[in-house]
């Protein structure tokens, strides 16, 4: 499944631009309390996520460091920078590529975080300084996460559309399984050529890929709007649970590369023994759904505290 990650995420962009929109518009609209939000849900994962996986790095090294090599872009050495720049989100701006330790998914926050913080200025900053300081931030983060910020927009967008119009239900159901078709027919194509190659001026490779995803499942979503009342019986009687396994995503992406390395370098099989991938696959959305437990889950535990530091930041700032 590794030649589907990057689409994963131009699904995971899309999603996060609708559901920014959505908290912007409905209870995150004064500039702490998105803030304060983002912050929470950032780095209530990433900072257990950064500590985890240098821990079960150094053991899984210990135990099978033939799991652990530059043949698969891994790189021991020079932790320290890692976690400094995945801490404050710059292991991707302009041409960084600093995936820390075995959490090559951490990539992705380099982009969405940034997001995050673009979007802020673009609502939160006095008109007149409003592009100047967009522009900056975009110049600043560099080509290769500027260029996939209208993927995000898209999400956002799709946001806003659903509100304001009306799709009849056969044009909607037209979209919603359109799309798929189309992404379908897409796969196929990419999976006789080859994966797409794009321009790699940017430090992106599938640039044009993460376009077409991007559009296809924007178009989908929206589709998805005005049909949800078809399935919303089935999806409402499910909605706990829905719920409750939602609120372990960030942890399970996050988390899952680290543990299925270090869950295959503890094992006493091959790591390509169906053992080893048994383990893999049953050990750890079990561990996942307990971290979870420990992290996102407990959000509003770091929603006060940056809350908190927030305010007395701003006090000091005023005095």
């Amino acid at each position: 499944m590794g030649p589907y990650g990057p689409e994963a995420v131009d699904v995971f962009f899309v999603l996060s631009g609708f559901v920014i929109a959505f908290v912007y518009d409905t209870r995150e609209n004064t500039p702490m309390g998105y803030a304060v939000s983002r912050f929470a849900r950032i780095y209530s994962v990433a900072i257990p996520a950064l500590i985890v996986t240098f821990v079960l790095d150094g053991i899984g090294r210990a135990t099978r460091p033939g799991l652990y090599t530059e043949a698969w872009h891994y790189v021991w050495h020079g932790r320290a920078s890692q976690i400094v720049h995945a801490l404050t989100f710059t292991n991707q701006i302009w041409f960084n590529n600093l995936p820390p330790g075995s959490d090559f998914p951490f990539w992705s926050l380099g982009f969405e975080v940034w997001y995050y913080a673009i979007f802020a200025l673009a609502v939160f900053t006095i008109k007149p300084w409003r592009i100047p300081v967009v522009l900056l931030m975009l110049v600043f983060v560099g080509p290769k996460v500027a260029a996939m910020f209208p993927i995000w927009l898209m999400g956002f967008g799709a946001y806003h559309l659903c509100k304001r119009v009306v799709i009849p239900v056969p044009v909607a159901a037209s979209l919603c399984l359109g799309a798929i078709a189309v992404w379908v027919g897409y796969e196929v194509h990419a999976w006789r050529a080859g994966r797409p190659i794009g321009p790699n001026w940017i430090g992106r490779p599938p640039i044009i890929q993460d376009y077409i995803i991007g559009t296809l499942f924007t178009v989908h979503l929206i589709g998805f709007r005005f049909v949800s009342h078809i399935p919303g019986p089935v999806l409402r009687f499910f909605a706990g649970p829905i719920r409750w396994i939602a609120g372990a995503t960030l942890t399970l992406y996050l988390f899952h590369l680290p543990l299925s390395q270090f869950l295959a370098a503890e094992t006493p099989w091959p790591s390509s023994a169906w053992q080893t991938r048994l383990l893999i696959y049953g050990g750890v959305p079990i561990l996942v759904f307990v971290i979870a437990e420990f992290t996102e889950r407990r959000k509003n535990i770091w929603r006060y505290g940056f809350e908190a530091l927030f305010q007395r930041v701003a006090s000091s700032v005023v005095t």
